[in-house]
């Protein structure tokens, strides 16, 4: 790879290095082990969410649907309040089961049907998040008792040092890393994604490839649910409409191609990073939410326009 490539490949983590250095000169407890561990703690869901949606960009796919996944199963598993082992691994598999679920359903409408995976996924955001409004009557959904498991995993640290919730996540990226970078699955997906058309005349499963994108970003929603329940041990319904947004900045931010065909997952974990270090910086130098906003739109808007501007010059 050349030089001029890998910067291409890898600009956000020399800006990323950038803010390291302003901000470690602005804040005097930004650059310390501590603050790293809280931004990496915060970043838990969106890491998921973003590494399921990378599954779905490089298919060609879009997924608007991903918070209320998210928000269903914290719900269900908080209003489960699974305390014995037993009852929690089989909470935990009803409800990845109900997150797998909804991508079966945006899977067969979008991959099968060929129907539009923006208005879908848009009808499903709502459809699961107007259920989740009547389950909860609108109210926060708190655990009726306490769960040692959910404490476990949402508070505690391995060895005094690595919160679980971090560990996580790493395992996770690791595994998707694995899938997208060496395996014929991921290859087949990216053609999908690039020019549907020469799959099919390639004799790839267009439609079971493109489904399997969307269940494989629903499973991975519900495990960013179960790590939300377990951090906050409540939820909030209206947070249906907040989660979907960090997760599509990161990968842009990353270099995902949001029309399909082009994106790892080294480049999203950058992205969310990236995006995790950004929302901290705002916070530490008493940024007002509405900027913060502002800033964070800005963001997303000059990553699109870098990756149309890039397969514009790719062409």
């Amino acid at each position: 790879m050349s030089l001029r490539r890998y910067f291409r490949t890898y600009t956000i983590l020399f800006v990323m290095l950038g803010l390291f250095a302003v901000m470690s000169l602005a804040v005097d407890n930004f650059f310390t082990v501590e603050n790293f561990l809280t931004v990496f703690r915060n970043i838990t869901h969106t890491m998921l969410l973003a590494c399921g949606l990378t599954f779905v960009f490089l298919g060609g796919g879009f997924d608007l649907s991903q918070g209320a996944t998210l928000i269903l199963t914290a719900t269900l598993l908080i209003s489960m309040s699974p305390s014995s082992p037993l009852f929690f691994c089989a909470a935990l598999v009803l409800v990845l089961a109900a997150a797998a679920a909804i991508g079966l359903v945006n899977g067969y409408l979008i991959g099968i049907h060929n129907l539009n995976p923006f208005v879908i996924t848009l009808g499903i955001r709502s459809i699961v998040g107007g259920v989740i409004f009547v389950y909860a009557a609108g109210a926060v959904i708190g655990a009726s008792v306490p769960s040692p498991i959910l404490e476990f995993v949402g508070l505690n640290r391995l060895f005094g040092y690595l919160p679980v919730v971090v560990l996580t996540w790493i395992v996770a990226a690791a595994a998707c890393w694995f899938v997208v970078r060496h395996t014929p699955f991921s290859r087949r997906i990216a053609v999908v994604g690039s020019s549907p058309a020469v799959a099919r005349f390639s004799g790839l499963p267009v439609k079971g490839l493109s489904m399997s994108t969307y269940v494989i970003n629903a499973f991975l929603a519900g495990l960013a649910g179960v790590l939300v329940a377990a951090q906050t041990s409540f939820i909030t319904p209206s947070l249906v409409w907040y989660y979907d947004f960090d997760a599509i900045t990161a990968c842009a931010l990353g270099g995902i191609s949001l029309s399909g065909g082009r994106g790892s997952i080294v480049n999203t974990v950058l992205g969310v990073l990236f995006l995790g270090f950004i929302n901290n910086s705002m916070i530490l130098l008493g940024l007002p939410y509405p900027w913060q906003l502002i800033l964070k739109g800005g963001v997303l808007l000059a990553a699109i326009i870098t990756d149309m501007q890039s397969k514009r010059n790719y062409a």
